[in-house]
């Protein structure tokens, strides 16, 4: 299923809203494509004020990004599960959330971020903080090169058009033993000539350890001055996971900042 060409943007007047509506009008301008701001509303006697903020925040938009978006407001009573509503219908090609990370009491309320992310093969962009730049030009991707890679090598095919001046990190576990290492090489080479073929410019990280666990992905995101994470996303983790420590979740609230890409393995894109 073909998306439409149209980035999305949660919107809630919040600080860090205005955070999230950066990155999304720089990433719909890398992608030529037409933003889209949202807004939830709880009441509908606040749609006519929403409405008139949100005709301003356009024109904020054209001074400060040179870029004129579109803006939808839909009622509901939960936001996160309406914005995952509208975002099925319009199946856009990115949706940009905030997310003021997740510690004590917030590591409960904050688990809403992720769980919109769940069995939906539309990717998110989970963002903590303004964009350091307008460009992304520094892009991490961990991959398994023990297992097969296909899919892998068509989603690092697919995000590089949207970023054609940035250079992809990929960063994979070492092998432990001989056999492990020569299937490690071979893919590598395999991928190299098939970024090549493409002009997209790739570099290979591999550590010393057994996976990709979330720490090692974010210190070499934070080594490589990574302007962006791609990490795959489960299709329906259970609660004691969200609550205990998925791997998503760590990267979504790394310490670093750095925006986080999450997509859906198995979305019918590649």
């Amino acid at each position: 299923m073909e998306s439409n060409n149209l980035v999305i943007v949660p919107f809630d007047f919040t600080p860090m809203a205005y955070n999230a509506l950066a990155h999304g009008a720089y990433c719909a301008k890398a992608m030529d494509m037409k933003l889209l701001i949202l807004n939830v509303a709880i009441k509908d006697r606040d749609i006519p004020i929403i409405k008139e903020k949100m005709l301003f925040l356009v024109d904020e938009c054209g001074e400060d990004y040179q870029i004129t978006p579109d803006f939808l407001i839909q009622k509901g009573v939960r936001p996160y599960a309406t914005i995952k509503t509208i975002a099925e219908e319009l199946n856009p090609e990115l949706v940009v959330l905030k997310h003021s990370g997740v510690g004590g009491i917030k590591r409960y309320t904050g688990i809403r971020t992720i769980k919109i992310l769940s069995g939906t093969t539309i990717p998110f962009v989970v963002i903590q903080d303004a964009p350091q730049q307008a460009t992304v030009q520094n892009i991490i991707f961990p991959v398994n090169f023990i297992k097969k890679h296909d899919t892998k090598l068509k989603q690092v095919v697919y995000y590089s058009r949207f970023f054609p001046d940035a250079v992809m990190s990929i960063i994979t576990p070492s092998g432990k033993d001989t056999e492990k290492e020569k299937t490690i090489a071979f893919n590598i080479k395999m991928m190299t000539k098939a970024m090549e073929e493409e002009d997209i410019k790739i570099r290979f990280i591999t550590h010393d350890k057994k996976k990709n666990t979330a720490e090692d992905i974010i210190h070499a995101a934070k080594k490589a001055n990574a302007d962006l994470i791609i990490t795959p996303t489960e299709d329906v983790p259970t609660v004691n996971k969200f609550l205990f420590g998925l791997r998503e979740e760590k990267l979504i609230s790394n310490t670093e900042k750095i925006p986080v890409l999450c997509i859906n393995s198995t979305s019918p894109r590649w």
